[in-house]
């Protein structure tokens, strides 16, 4: 019974930490889609003109989805952005954290004309058994329309 059970115990374990690290991963998931929406309602209430103590309109709503992960991801991994028209366009360069000076993504497919506010966010996650190491990139975007749209 000994020499079966240490036979058996080393891939329970592998199976244990899998299942743990596993879960981890969907629990960073939902986390992550759960503070973009809550960013992009902020956004969706925040007047475009909204003076602030420090930041701009974008970074406070990127501070959203930091915030909750407490600095991981990075407000280089969060993108928002202030759109109009069914080919997504920024209303100015001072409304999106985009390199590019673009939206967040391309979410013309929805044929949505409105101003809405785009927020998308990445975050590394890791699958570890003991045997293997598997490294993903969870990420998500959501949309909410800006409420001067009346």
């Amino acid at each position: 019974m000994v020499v079966e059970f240490a036979l058996v115990m080393p891939l329970l374990i592998f199976i244990l930490l899998g299942t743990i690290t596993a879960g981890l991963a969907l629990n960073g998931d939902l986390q992550l889609i759960h503070s973009t929406k809550d960013a992009a309602r902020y956004g969706e209430t925040m007047p475009e003109n909204q003076a602030f103590a420090s930041g701009t309109w974008v970074t406070n709503i990127q501070s959203v989805v930091v915030s909750r992960f407490g600095g991981n991801p990075t407000a280089s991994d969060v993108c928002v952005a202030l759109v109009a028209g069914t080919t997504p366009l920024p209303s100015s360069p001072d409304y999106t954290t985009d390199s590019g000076g673009g939206a967040c993504f391309d979410d013309s497919g929805a044929g949505i004309s409105d101003t809405r506010v785009q927020v998308s966010a990445s975050l590394a996650a890791t699958i570890e058994t003991g045997l293997f190491t598997i490294d993903l990139t969870l990420s998500n975007e959501t949309v909410s329309m800006h409420e001067s749209n009346g």
